[in-house]
């Protein structure tokens, strides 16, 4: 019997030891696909389970833990929590896996290519600096006729050393002229950007420009004779205001538009204008961007997710200023009204299928050295997180600055509505969010005056100012309806780049960045990146007051 007892505690023991010691096994990590740009940089945003450790995170991704705390700098400070969400250093995993023929995958003497809807074989033998007939013998083609997604084999050409060493050994041989259809990469122009940018206007401007005249070919989706896009007729609608008003200057502007309904226009006739304004989308950008191949400035002049292909093409051209810059404004104005006594407590949604406003948020503050704090949770969470949410508030004399760093409107609506009960408790609060957040037509908007709301945002009218005042006015008369802020956005951005034509000649593209510019909707700074196009990093902060006006700051 004794021994049966002994037995059965032996037994007692190892369980509550084999238990206890599972409480230290780390969860296994899942390796995430979701991809976010920040910075020009490539990262996998990792959202931490429990039991996780960094040794593990950074096994799973092939990443050091250096680099992770790289990547995250508030890391060695927070360390590794539940729900956090880390930034992954992307690395392209081909490049480390042997290819079928045993070599490296980056050692491969040819790339693939996916044909895109818009690409004949000529576009694509100009990208990649062959032949057509390169690819042709490549890839066993007898015609030059490709398809939609259709994925053709590139030959790498051999390396300058390589071609050295052969002319070395082979002294009598003569050297292959390049094909006639293989172009010279255009010269990257990077503009140099000085410390104090001064605030210049368009008046000043013209006044010192070196010639009366600009060509400009202006490219949207206008679908006519099939119906018309209420945005781009819009824009395009801006664009002619801004052209009569320069016109009434005594400048002389041919611009030339084309309806890309029919199709893409002649890329001979677009290399000749002083830049190309449009398209809209991305994919149409991506078009244009490709036929001309860098020898003429191509504008995007309203998605703000076309920064993209700045790492693709050359003499690319960012207006709206992207998502990035505004985080990043939006973690400098918190840094810029934050008061020893004041509390930063930062929201995000658990679960969330888009992270990337949480992690540029994060980023932006850990940059900042903003010490803060975070809740996340799920909005059918949403009922009862309100005691939760009580005890991590500052206390009622001191101002709680609260960041919602989310672009779900189910989500920020439940946020609103529980700092409004936060609020009626005498907690004092001031709510910063992403510009999306204005676009939401279930939140009400005395809601966000109540919780003082904080945007930065691409863009912003104010309606108090005379100038505005005036092209409300003229714009009425002459389309017999109101502006929208893409009549705005056509006025701002035609007249801002027609103005720099004007003012510095053929040389305007290095010239950008050289002042600041605030049209009627937009600012314009822009910045050069690592490949030398330009981007608008210009935003304007807008405060939703409580007694329900809106001010620009």
């Amino acid at each position: 019997m004794k021994r049966l007892l002994t037995i059965i505690a032996a037994l007692a023991v190892f369980g509550c030891a084999q238990a206890i010691a599972q409480e230290y096994v780390p969860a296994p990590v899942t390796v995430s696909k979701e991809k976010v740009k920040l910075n020009g940089k490539i990262y996998l945003s990792h959202v931490v389970l429990e039991r996780q450790t960094l040794y593990g995170i950074a096994r799973a991704y092939a990443v050091t833990e250096d680099e992770l705390y790289e990547a995250n700098p508030s890391l060695r400070e927070t360390g590794l929590q539940k729900n956090a969400i880390l930034l992954i250093p992307y690395k392209d995993q081909s490049a480390q896996v042997d290819s079928a023929d045993g070599k490296p995958a980056g050692q491969k003497d040819y790339l693939e290519h996916t044909v895109r809807w818009y690409e004949d074989m000529g576009d694509i033998a100009r990208r990649y600096g062959v032949s057509v007939q390169e690819i042709m013998d490549y890839n066993k083609l007898s015609t030059r006729k490709v398809t939609t997604r259709q994925v053709l084999k590139i030959p790498l050409k051999r390396e300058e050393t390589q071609a050295t060493e052969t002319a070395e050994e082979h002294p009598d041989t003569e050297t292959e002229e390049v094909q006639e259809d293989t172009l010279a990469a255009p010269e990257v122009v990077v503009p140099v950007i000085p410390e104090f940018v001064p605030v210049v206007s368009d008046t000043t401007l013209l006044a010192l420009r070196t010639r009366d005249e600009a060509d400009f070919s202006l490219i949207l989706p206008l679908r006519a004779g099939s119906g018309t896009s209420e945005i781009n007729m819009d824009f395009y609608s801006g664009v002619l205001m801004a052209m009569r008003d320069l016109e009434s200057q005594g400048v002389n502007v041919n611009m030339h538009v084309y309806d890309l309904n029919a199709g893409i226009p002649p890329i001979e006739d677009l290399v000749k204008s002083d830049f190309v304004l449009g398209p809209v989308a991305s994919r149409d950008l991506e078009a244009i961007l490709q036929r001309v191949d860098g020898r003429v400035p191509v504008i995007s002049p309203l998605d703000q997710k076309a920064i993209s292909l700045s790492a693709n093409y050359q003499n690319f051209i960012q207006a709206p200023s992207a998502s990035d810059y505004q985080y990043e404004d939006l973690a400098q104005w918190v840094k810029e009204d934050l008061n020893p006594t004041d509390k930063i407590l930062l929201i995000t949604e658990k679960g969330a299928g888009n992270v990337t406003a949480p992690v540029a948020i994060r980023s932006a503050m850990a940059k900042r050295e903003l010490t803060y704090e975070i809740l996340n949770y799920a909005i059918a969470d949403g009922r009862t997180i309100t005691t939760t949410l009580g005890e991590m508030l500052a206390a009622k004399d001191s101002l709680n600055r609260v960041i919602v760093a989310s672009e779900s409107e189910a989500f920020t609506g439940d946020v609103v509505r529980n700092l409004a009960i936060m609020q009626g408790k005498g907690f004092d609060i001031v709510m910063y969010a992403p510009s999306k957040v204005r676009t939401f037509e279930t939140i009400e908007g005395t809601a966000y005056h109540d919780a003082q709301l904080h945007i930065t945002t691409s863009y912003h009218v104010d309606y108090s100012d005379p100038q505005v005042d005036r092209f409300v006015h003229a714009y009425r008369a002459l389309f017999r309806t109101e502006p929208s802020q893409f009549a705005f956005q056509g006025y701002d951005t035609a007249r801002y780049f027609v103005v720099r034509c004007l003012r510095y000649g053929n040389d305007w593209t290095r010239k950008l960045g050289m002042e600041r510019s605030s049209g009627l909707h937009t600012d314009f700074l822009f910045v050069p990146d690592e490949y030398g196009n330009c981007h608008n990093k210009a935003v304007r902060r807008v405060v939703f007051e409580k007694d329900y006006t809106t001010n620009l700051k």
